[in-house]
């Protein structure tokens, strides 16, 4: 009986130790929800600005079924206010057209550049990696096995792989 009164008291002595008052549910703000504007037909596609630091990617929800067009109007877009706050910056011609892209599993990507591309380095980068990424995610490999022959207004071409 004396091992039965010291279980008892124990358990009362914990009970109020976990200091739980009798005062109900309290509010705790709203509940949780998920990203603004995702639905179940929401996908995540990843564009490439540049900053001090180098290229940085970002996430974009899109609807569709078309990553890489979304991935380049993202892209040709430029980066959101708050991303601009952030110091991220977009070397892209805005307004560009959309490149030309045909995926040959076997070899490199295809991008063809139309009038309205410069040849900047920077803006280059962030098509590549932007390229690269979407292809990437859709074919499940990895980011840097991904080559994309970039077919450039003036004639020249050029392979390359994202390395932000």
């Amino acid at each position: 009986m004396n091992h039965r009164l010291t279980a008892v008291l124990l358990a009362v002595t914990l009970t109020a130790a976990c200091a739980i008052n009798d005062t109900g549910p309290t509010p705790a703000g709203p509940a949780a929800t998920a990203l603004e504007g995702a639905t179940s037909r929401s996908a995540t596609v990843h564009v490439y600005f540049s900053s001090a630091l180098g290229l940085e990617r970002v996430s974009r929800l899109y609807r569709g079924t078309d990553a890489l067009h979304a991935a380049l109007e993202a892209l040709v877009r430029g980066p959101d206010a708050a991303e601009r706050a952030r110091g991220l910056v977009s070397f892209v011609p805005p307004g560009a057209p959309l490149p030309l892209v045909r995926i040959d599993p076997r070899g490199p990507v295809d991008l063809r550049l139309s009038f309205g591309w410069g040849l900047d380095r920077t803006a280059e980068r962030q098509l590549v990696c932007t390229v690269a990424d979407t292809v990437s995610t859709t074919t499940r490999t990895a980011l840097g096995s991904v080559r994309v022959k970039i077919h450039r207004v003036d004639g020249s071409t050029g392979t390359r792989t994202c390395m932000p």
